[in-house]
């Protein structure tokens, strides 16, 4: 009699395993990048692989977003930013503008995506990319229970955003919705800026638009928002760290093109 083990499998079995489709490109690459996003560190080819066009990809600048305090927080501005899901990084910048750059993969399987996102701190080389922990952690407390170096997306959207100004954005939207009552902050605002960019820079995203330089109305404050790559998920930053061990970027990846080239 036979209590464990699945023994010489039956010709039902057999027939099962014969039908299975066949994995599509698509999801052989996303099952791909799922594994490869999220650990601590990388090779630093990898993260010149993003920006170099190797794999097809072509650079854009949005544009410059404000970073009034210089404290950084990491969120999808439709669904978290401003909320306690919001993730605040550990360390700072200068208080300052900067440039948001944005890696575009053109791919035969899965379209135009945003592969990746930078924020331009300053004009250097990076020596090194160190995973950007949380508020309060350093890289020995990764993968710590309860540490979470990486930030939820819910509405396909990523960005970088400074301290004082998730704050600004929670106060915008909850005005916002008082004085729409029933609306969706999307549908009935966003949706028609992303609209608008895409009309354009057309070759550079989808037609539902996956980028926008928004004003705050208030302060006059500019943020940044841009897709997430294949979507919902949740995603890591890395600070690239020149020879002085400064940080000269702030990095998002979303995607390996190479999984998808």
């Amino acid at each position: 009699m036979k209590l464990f083990g699945k023994g010489k499998k039956n010709k039902n079995e057999e027939k099962r395993e014969a039908v299975q489709p066949e994995k599509s490109p698509i999801q052989t690459g996303f099952e791909k990048n799922l594994k490869f996003l999220n650990h601590d560190t990388y090779p630093l080819d990898f993260f010149q692989s993003l920006w170099d066009g190797r794999f097809g990809t072509e650079n854009f600048t949005v544009g410059e977003a404000d970073f009034p305090t210089g404290e950084i927080v990491l969120a999808d501005p439709l669904a978290y930013l401003g909320s306690k899901y919001q993730t605040a990084l550990e360390g700072k910048i200068p208080a300052g503008s900067y440039s948001v750059e944005l890696s575009i993969l053109r791919s035969e399987t899965v379209g135009i995506r945003v592969a990746a996102a930078r924020l331009k701190i300053k004009e250097a080389c990076a020596a090194e990319y160190k995973l950007a922990m949380p508020e309060g952690h350093t890289s020995e407390d990764y993968n710590k229970p309860g540490v979470f170096s990486f930030f939820g997306v819910d509405a396909g959207m990523a960005c970088f955003a400074d301290r004082s100004l998730s704050k600004e954005f929670y106060e915008f939207t909850t005005d916002w919705h008082n004085a729409n009552p029933g609306k969706n902050i999307y549908d009935d605002y966003f949706m028609e800026l992303f609209a608008e960019s895409y009309k354009k820079y057309p070759e550079l995203q989808t037609p539902y638009g996956d980028f926008i330089l928004w004003r705050f109305p208030k302060s006059g404050n500019r943020l940044i928002m841009f897709s997430s790559g294949l979507g919902d998920g949740v995603y890591s930053g890395y600070w690239a760290m020149d020879d002085k061990g400064e940080a000269a970027e702030l990095v998002i990846p979303f995607m390996n093109p190479e999984f998808f080239c």
